[in-house]
């Protein structure tokens, strides 16, 4: 075997080695670095044990708070509408050209 072949099986065994490394953490590069492994909790009362899982308190959506996300997606979504429009402007002036994205 070529040193180039060696050289590039040495740089590929040691990137998935890098990748699964980081994959396999314990968190998984999660920022919830609490919330792993939290989910069953052992509770044990008069002799028997049993297995509650543990759930986030539900948040109450109200007609007002759907209302006011919504606004604020549309106007999330119309100020990207903008971006993209200036950034289309830009490039026309600068003659760069404009790839449309393919609609499937």
């Amino acid at each position: 075997m070529s040193l180039t072949k060696k050289w590039k099986l040495i740089l590929a065994s040691l990137s998935f080695a890098f990748f699964t490394a980081c994959a396999g953490g314990s968190n998984g590069g999660s920022d919830d670095a609490g919330y792993a492994g939290d989910d069953d909790t052992e509770e044990v009362s008069g002799g028997g044990s049993s297995k509650k899982k543990a759930s986030a308190p539900k948040e109450v959506i109200d007609e007002n708070k759907l209302k006011k996300t919504e606004d604020e997606a549309m106007a999330a979504n119309e100020e990207n509408h903008k971006l993209r429009k200036e950034i289309f402007d830009a490039k026309n002036k600068l003659g760069i050209p404009v790839e449309r994205p393919d609609a499937e």
